[in-house]
């Protein structure tokens, strides 16, 4: 089957913007993803059943537009965040959409990817997670794509764990961000530029937790530890400094209000329909036949094209 060899981005990226410091209370952040334990494992929180957690962890303080922790409002509306999105992204009206916490356990890098996108009447409520970022891959909804401003935000001062990016494409040379972190941030268009987290912890440790089961938990003890719950046995405990923290939010970004209001009142959005006839027409132009599917979200054969074809291009 013929795969995916070049991904075509949207015309420019948003330039990034560095933040330092990113919050002005820094240690009720802290304090915040310190309130959030237990932790669960990023399969377990995004539901998908039969994946490994790969010793990283999740929760999510905003969702929606709607902040879902107690206490994350200041951080979820944090100005500095909506001031750089403006200037990133050439917009008036910026939305926040979403925030989370990320904890990573010692573990080796991963590869550079970009973030699942967002497109007009096609999310994660309405689309199977596992078809947008081939959405994202192929460039063929990128008139329906809403730009979303990413910004993460670290604390964390132990080994490894670099943040890579690249703002003027993946030929270009890449930026890095390192340790020691605090209260430092990088807002970017993660949807479409490509970034990676580098290995975390010393190498001899990469392996520990990579077998770590769907519903394993990270837990902070009242001595300020962390211990790491599989199959209701404590498997490990590490010490605070060895898991690296993150704070990771997103926003809307429309270049005014009549933007806005297009997305509000669904007259752009993308259908289940129109998503089929999109991909079925670009399959048929590359010589790939492939069925309408009856149900898009659990038809195999059409997973599987889709997912073989607009797949990240090989060596990225």
């Amino acid at each position: 089957m013929q795969t995916a060899t070049v991904v075509r981005p949207r015309q420019q990226l948003a330039p990034p913007v560095r933040l330092d410091p990113a919050f002005s209370d820094p240690e009720a952040v802290v304090d915040l993803i310190e309130k959030g334990s237990p932790y669960k494992t990023l399969s377990a929180v995004h539901k998908n059943t039969g994946e490994t957690s790969g010793g990283w962890f999740r929760n999510f303080w905003a969702l929606g537009g709607k902040v879902v922790f107690a206490g994350a409002e200041p951080f979820f509306y944090n100005p500095e965040f909506i001031a750089a999105a403006q200037q990133s992204f050439n917009a008036e009206v910026i939305r926040p959409v979403a925030m989370m916490t990320n904890l990573n356990l010692p573990a080796a890098g991963l590869p550079p990817h970009q973030d699942l996108p967002f497109f007009r009447g096609a999310q994660n409520r309405e689309v199977p997670s596992w078809m947008l970022a081939p959405m994202g891959y192929s460039s063929l909804f990128h008139d329906w794509a809403i730009p979303v401003a990413s910004a993460i935000t670290w604390f964390y001062d132990g080994e490894g764990g670099e943040f890579e990016y690249w703002p003027d494409g993946f030929d270009a040379p890449s930026k890095t961000e390192r340790p020691p972190y605090s209260n430092c941030c990088v807002l970017a268009d993660n949807e479409y530029m490509f970034h990676r987290v580098g290995a975390v912890g010393p190498e001899a440790e990469h392996d520990l937790y990579t077998g770590l089961g769907h519903h394993a938990r990270l837990i902070l003890t009242e001595a300020g530890h962390w211990q790491v719950e599989d199959e209701g046995r404590i498997v490990a405990e590490l010490e605070y400094s060895k898991v690296r923290l993150s704070v990771l939010w997103k926003g809307y970004c429309f270049r005014d209000g009549a933007e806005a209001a297009a997305y509000d009142d669904h007259s752009r959005d993308l259908t289940t329909d129109l998503i089929i006839d999109i991909f079925r027409s670009d399959l048929a132009a590359r010589g790939i036949q492939v069925k309408r599917p009856e149900d898009f979200w659990t038809d195999a054969d059409w997973k599987e094209t889709i997912t073989t074809v607009y797949g990240p291009p090989s060596g990225y």
